[in-house]
């Protein structure tokens, strides 16, 4: 549930971690990556979840309520979306842009018509404005999700965990649990590190053993004792562009020193 949760070790151009889902904080949607989908990856992660629940693992943490609400056999017409729940930036920029009353500018009438063109919508009017916003929203997110959500669906009812959570309403927040709500330990953010292969190999490289020894042990003195707010930074995953490597310096001397960075550049996508 980890790989499934943070991303799995698969690249495909772009980064060396693909995730199947994507998204902000509790508003996690499939990814709209066609090789994924067309690779039966989604049916895979619904039988991960069912098997995972089943057994009392780990569960998928912070899907947004509109995806949840169409996997459990809602109409995408029905279910509550929000601009936040559309996880491609450009996207998410162009659609907000007809959210509320302001005055569109020439350039704005003409990106928000682009997109509108390319789902096969009208262009916007002031008489459409509204409609076009919520049209635009659930195509955004459930339409372009479907396929993913139905083989998420099927894997689902193929562990017989979906005609649970169809018959029972208080399971559901159990088998999605928000982010938010969901605590987060010492523990599970040293799990979820990937200690370099060079800390077992004899060819030391650009740092001597010791030094690499020193500087995981700091890292490791730094997480067990952080808050609870730093923690969750280290354990969320960033967009699909990032590679997901913490790179550390070795020329701290002291924990104290290597601390110090660590806080300063630990919400940073960039190296440290």
């Amino acid at each position: 549930m980890k790989t499934l949760q943070h991303g799995f070790h698969i690249n495909f151009g772009n980064s060396n971690t693909t995730l199947l889902f994507e998204g902000q904080q509790d508003q996690l949607i499939p990814s709209t990556s066609q090789i994924l989908v067309e690779s039966d990856l989604f049916l895979m992660a619904g039988r991960m979840m069912g098997h995972s629940f089943i057994h009392g693992g780990p569960c998928l943490s912070g899907l947004c309520p509109a995806v949840t609400h169409v996997l459990l056999g809602g109409s995408m017409d029905t279910a509550t979306i929000q601009l936040e729940d559309i996880a491609d930036l450009d996207i998410r920029q162009t659609v907000g842009l007809l959210d509320g009353e302001s005055q569109l500018s020439e350039s704005d009438r003409q990106d928000v018509t682009a997109l509108a063109l390319t789902r096969d919508l009208p262009g916007v009017t002031v008489d459409n404005r509204k409609w076009l916003f919520y049209r635009m929203l659930q195509m955004a997110v459930s339409g372009r999700t479907m396929r993913q959500i139905k083989q998420i669906r099927k894997g689902l009812k193929e562990t017989e965990v979906f005609q649970l959570l169809t018959g029972r309403a208080d399971v559901v927040p159990m088998m999605f649990p928000r982010l938010s709500a969901t605590a987060c330990s010492a523990k599970t953010a040293l799990d979820h590190i990937e200690w370099p292969l060079e800390l077992l190999s004899d060819d030391e490289g650009e740092y001597s053993m010791t030094v690499k020894s020193q500087v995981a042990e700091y890292l490791r003195q730094f997480i067990e004792n952080a808050s609870p707010t730093r923690l969750r930074q280290l354990v969320t995953s960033g967009p699909s562009t990032c590679y997901l490597t913490l790179r550390l310096p070795g020329h701290h001397e002291s924990y104290v020193d290597s601390a110090a960075q660590l806080e300063q550049c630990i919400a940073t996508i960039g190296l440290i």
